[in-house]
């Protein structure tokens, strides 16, 4: 009889202390002084998935941090606030003074395309042009050449208006990380002619 009414009273304690303990006490490994419900204080290797119940929204003045996992698996932190640090994506303006004429036939970044994606996403010219009664708009481009990404640029069929005056390409360009992005192969298009035409099958679904 007292067996049974002990063995009761374990089961009690257990299951109110146990309760508490859930609610109210925070768990410290490596720690004594945990500040959360759990912390680790040191590296830890999870087997399987994590869930996070709840992600606090990000607000105007706060400090953006990103957590990127590394090859070995470990997982670092990108503070993108640090203005000479890593970021996601980096975008570098060249002026490029005193071409010929308006012609930037190859100007080598030396940007390693290997690592990195560069796109020329502006640019603009400072000289007037003599168009010679035709119209045209600037070409500008990035491409591959020797592991290397390379720029040109030039306004079509012109030429300075004064070809004494030495004129300057800006063009403003984004580079990121070949990491966040993957480089497809070249998709041929044959328009038959016409001015309208659908591809075969999408690159990307």
């Amino acid at each position: 009889m007292n067996l049974k009414i002990y063995c009761c009273f374990l089961v009690v304690f257990f299951a109110t202390y146990s309760s508490l303990f859930s609610q109210n006490t925070a768990v410290g490994i490596g720690t004594t002084d945990p500040r959360m419900k759990l912390e680790v204080a040191g590296d830890a290797l999870l087997r399987s998935g994590v869930r996070i119940g709840v992600i606090d929204n990000l607000k105007d003045d706060d400090t953006s941090t990103f957590l990127v996992q590394e090859g070995n698996a470990r997982i670092k932190s990108l503070d993108v606030s640090n203005p000479t640090g890593a970021a996601l994506g980096y975008i570098q303006v060249y002026e490029i003074y005193n071409p010929n004429e308006d012609w930037v036939l190859d100007f080598d970044t030396k940007v390693n395309a290997t690592d990195f994606v560069l796109n020329a996403i502006s640019a603009s010219y400072d000289r007037e042009l003599d168009l010679n009664r035709d119209s045209t708009i600037p070409y500008y481009s990035a491409f591959i050449q020797n592991d290397t990404w390379h720029i040109k640029a030039d306004f079509p069929a012109a030429n300075n208006r004064n070809s004494a005056e030495k004129g300057t390409w800006t063009v403003t360009t984004l580079i990121y990380s070949n990491d966040l992005s993957k480089q497809f192969g070249k998709i041929d298009i044959s328009m038959d002619g016409g001015t309208a035409q659908t591809a075969a099958n999408p690159f990307i679904n």
